[in-house]
């Protein structure tokens, strides 16, 4: 395997804390209860506006509501605007996830990021883990039209890095991710520790599943 392409949230970097707490600050301000760090956790993983979408339709019991609903448009400003300034505040990286990037790269491996989040989010949170200059591309969930589970955040990190679906893996903890990797064509290796709500990691179809980001060095993907 010559390129990793990592998911960020439930992958790299446990952030549910705070992005469950900007969402019940959001929630709360619309005079809607909050949904709370287990269930957010469950709601995790295919962007902003699906997380808005997701835990609307929990709190309202409306389950027509959608991401572009004039209530979820409003809630998702507002989530961005409680979520800027704590969106590192007590999120930390998964044991091990600084060293194993470092090590693939010293292994002349070829590091991606590819995440839904928007990039404003990612590049204030980089710096604090001290990952800013730890990837040789970065796909954020803003760039382009489509978000994972479609294919195209994939290849187009695959385009800038010059790689083939058949060199390169993605690591990911959620259904976008697998998705993502089966319509790319890469090889799909899901974590058991992130947010894959109720997803059967053990028979979702993944090439690979594991407890550990170290793993990635112990045998190659």
């Amino acid at each position: 395997m010559q390129a990793y392409l990592f998911d960020f949230d439930g992958t790299i970097v446990d952030s549910a804390p705070d992005l469950t707490r900007a969402l019940d600050l959001a929630l709360n301000k619309a005079g809607l209860p909050g949904v709370g760090l287990e269930l957010g956790k469950q709601m995790v993983g295919h962007g902003a506006g699906k997380l808005i979408e997701r835990a609307v339709r929990h709190v309202t019991q409306d389950e027509h509501i959608t991401m572009e609903s004039p209530l979820c448009r409003l809630l998702l400003s507002v989530f961005f605007e409680e979520y800027e300034p704590i969106c590192a505040e007590t999120s930390v990286l998964y044991p091990g996830a600084k060293e194993v990037i470092q090590t693939l790269k010293d292994q002349r491996k070829q590091v991606g990021l590819v995440t839904n989040k928007p990039r404003r989010f990612v590049e204030l949170m980089l710096p604090a883990f001290d990952l800013h200059t730890a990837f040789d591309t970065i796909v954020a969930g803003d760039d382009l039209p489509t978000k994972k589970p479609e294919p195209d955040m994939v290849h187009h990190a695959l385009s800038d890095l010059d790689r083939a679906p058949n060199e390169a893996c993605l690591i990911g903890d959620s259904r976008a991710d697998l998705g993502a990797a089966k319509a790319a064509g890469v090889c799909s290796i899901m974590v058991s520790f992130g947010y894959a709500g109720d997803l059967n990691l053990h028979e979702c179809g993944a090439d690979r599943v594991i407890s550990d980001l170290m793993e990635l060095l112990v045998n190659d993907a």
